[in-house]
């Protein structure tokens, strides 16, 4: 399944159901990389990123700009007109693809190994900033920068006054303990900086 516009293509792979502990439901569609630049000017006109570059991961985006009325998922799915819909994951979707969907047994730490410096940008190892995506090695199914890069925002509400959401994956300047299959961070959903993004699912 994929998105093209002017050359450029966005994919998104099969990640089949499962009764696994952390995930019980059927199957859906993950991204194989974080929305990237071109993709979110494409949908919205604009590039609020801080490091901006069209294969980069988009960021400084908050959770309300993505899924509000008028935002990016509401106006991808008017262009990309589909039998389903584009949306944020669940937190369950997400560690679930994270850890390879039905291979989930191979316990990798990180998404896809276990060694980070194979799957992730983490550490500002390589600079403090993002890095262009899928160029570490993908999980099991094919997916890139699970683990490093850009957090990556959740559908979930994380707090009782309904305003913190979930982000997953750790980013650029992150110790490797953040970038985990399993780590979680909570934060306001108004909130956007340099170092959070997101992926889509489409079911």
């Amino acid at each position: 399944m994929r998105i093209s516009y002017e050359g450029r293509t966005a994919e998104l792979v099969h990640v089949a159901g499962s009764d696994y502990a952390e995930y019980r439901g059927g199957g859906f569609f993950i991204g194989t990389t974080p929305v990237t630049q071109w993709l979110w000017t494409y949908v919205m006109g604009s590039n609020p990123s801080c490091r901006q570059g069209s294969n980069l991961p988009v960021e400084n985006v908050s959770w309300d700009e993505i899924t509000s009325p008028g935002g990016f998922l509401e106006r991808l799915n008017k262009i990309e007109s589909r039998d389903g819909v584009y949306r944020l994951p669940t937190e369950s979707e997400w560690e679930y693809a994270a850890r390879g969907g039905p291979h989930w047994k191979d316990g990798f730490r990180w998404s896809g190994s276990n060694n980070v410096d194979a799957v992730a940008w983490y550490d500002r190892k390589h600079g403090d900033h993002t890095q262009p995506v899928a160029l570490k090695a993908p999980n099991q199914l094919g997916i890139y920068d699970m683990s490093g890069n850009v957090w990556e925002w959740c559908q979930d509400l994380r707090s009782a006054d309904g305003d913190e959401r979930a982000l997953r994956g750790g980013c650029f300047h992150n110790w490797a303990v953040h970038c985990t299959v399993s780590k979680r961070y909570e934060i306001g959903q108004q909130y956007k900086d340099g170092c959070i993004g997101f992926r889509l699912v489409f079911g």
